[in-house]
């Protein structure tokens, strides 16, 4: 087994360091392509709490205190993750007239969902409620969305991405996918 010494783990679709990116933030010195980049963009809502993280530690001497909002954020992320202990039956191998049984925690499908959006493409899926009903699965997220992305045209790729990988992957139906978007997030 080969394994691949290069370091390109760390840099985005558009090729640009992530560590480049990070330090170019940090510094307020990013360049005009990271300024106007989807994907730079992206990555830099990624890198908003750690910005704001590394910008309020503290001096030597003086007290530890979290950044303003962080305990709201990770309070948000965590009401929104809902561990359900709810599961879907996959269809496939194990189902029907053979022996076995497969599924999967509605929490987990969640979680896959809202990885499975580009958030390069705009917009950031925040909680996934999923509910399994006779027509197929319904799916309402949230999401945030960067300014200037036209919606209409980033929460349809959303749907397609979403509804792709619930057939594809899970081999499931789809009855509907509602994202609510809930937020603008403004980049300097």
């Amino acid at each position: 087994m080969a394994v691949d010494p290069s370091h390109d783990h760390d840099q985005l679709p558009c090729g640009t360091s992530a560590d480049a990116l990070l330090g170019h933030l940090r510094a307020g010195t990013a360049t005009g392509h990271e300024r106007t980049c989807p994907h730079c963009r992206a990555a830099a809502e990624e890198f908003r709490p750690l910005l704001s993280a590394l910008d309020s530690a503290p001096d030597e001497g003086r007290e530890i205190t979290a950044p303003p909002g962080l305990l709201d954020d990770v309070m948000r992320t965590v009401r929104a993750e809902g561990r359900s202990r709810e599961t879907l039956r996959l269809s496939g191998p194990g189902t029907g007239d053979t022996p076995g049984d497969t599924r999967i925690r509605h929490s987990a499908v969640s979680a896959m969902l809202r990885v499975c959006v580009d958030p390069a493409g705009g917009l950031i899926i925040g909680g996934c409620r999923i509910r399994n009903t006779p027509d197929g699965l319904v799916v309402a997220a949230t999401a945030r969305i960067l300014n200037g992305t036209v919606i209409p045209e980033a929460t349809a790729a959303a749907r397609q991405a979403m509804g792709s990988f619930v057939e594809d992957r899970l081999g499931l139906r789809v009855a509907r996918i509602d994202i609510d978007v809930t937020d603008v997030i403004e980049l300097p």
